[in-house]
């Protein structure tokens, strides 16, 4: 039973890479954890998720994913991806400091880092940014 739940979750975790990656990486940071190139290009600068993770409750993640942020950068995605793709994208991203160690490990052997390896390591990244006006 075990592996079935974890071969769910890694199916799971595959689905949120592919889509993370296609639509989400170029603003949010990649996840091998880079910075978004267009970081500093935009006003206000959109979050680094994978460099700091949200700790916004999930209904809250969904909303902002679905209807998008007035006055941001931030795109309603709810004609782009479908109800499904955004709830894996607001689960994974409400759980992306407790995923499970095969989640962790699967990460770790195709990006050549994890997010266990970085947590607590947030706060001295985020100081290191350079901020431009």
């Amino acid at each position: 039973m075990r592996s079935f739940i974890l071969g769910i979750i890694v199916t799971i975790v595959v689905a949120f890479v592919a889509i993370y990656s296609m639509n989400c990486a170029v603003c949010h940071g990649t996840l091998d954890y880079k910075p978004s190139m267009l970081q500093h290009s935009m006003y206000p600068p959109p979050p680094q998720i994978i460099l700091e993770a949200l700790d916004d409750p999930e209904w809250h993640l969904y909303y902002a994913i679905r209807t998008g942020v007035r006055y941001t950068g931030m795109p309603a995605w709810n004609k782009a991806l479908s109800e499904q793709d955004i709830w894996k994208v607001t689960a994974f991203l409400s759980r992306l400091e407790k995923l499970p160690p095969a989640v962790q490990e699967k990460w770790k052997k195709v990006y050549g880092t994890s997010p266990e390896s970085h947590q607590g390591k947030e706060h001295e990244q985020h100081g290191a940014h350079e901020h431009h006006d």
